[in-house]
């Protein structure tokens, strides 16, 4: 077995794009998660969740967070130690994860640089967007990432 490529920040590039799914929901995974985490009704009982303002179950937002944190982690190049999360930015979720729905990942960079505080760390910022079967967004968000550096020879 081959051991996977392990890279640095030196081996990624501004605009650079990543992808992954197709991740399926499920209404167990919905309601599994929301009863543990988020229990409204309308994440965690379909006949109480059609009484409520979306008229439908629904996924709790923090569960496709989480989703999306998997798709992530599919798509992105494996880092040298792996990627710490900094901060998440401008999260938004445009429209709601229902059972059925397919989720895709896409994910770009849009800033790369050097740490000044710490060298052998660079700080990413990557542009992630979770879209459904229907290519309409879910979850929109900025995050920004250290990210190992290659070490000098």
């Amino acid at each position: 077995m081959s051991k996977p490529v392990e890279n640095y920040m030196e081996d990624l590039a501004v605009g650079q794009r990543f992808s992954a799914g197709p991740l399926d929901v499920t209404v167990d995974d919905i309601t599994a998660y929301a009863k543990k985490y988020d229990p409204q009704d309308f994440h965690t009982d379909p006949a109480r969740a059609k009484n409520t303002v979306f008229g439908e179950l629904i996924a709790s937002g923090w569960h496709t967070a989480s989703l999306t944190m998997r798709l992530i982690i599919e798509a992105s190049p494996p880092m040298k130690g792996g990627m710490i999360g900094r901060s998440v930015e401008r999260m938004n979720w445009p429209r709601p994860v229902k059972p059925g729905d397919k989720l895709y990942f896409e994910g770009e960079i849009l800033d790369l640089r050097a740490s000044n505080s710490n060298p052998d760390r660079g700080i990413m910022r990557v542009k992630n967007t979770t879209f459904n079967q229907n290519r309409e967004p879910v979850l929109e968000m900025e995050t920004v990432v250290f990210v190992p550096r290659r070490p000098k020879a």
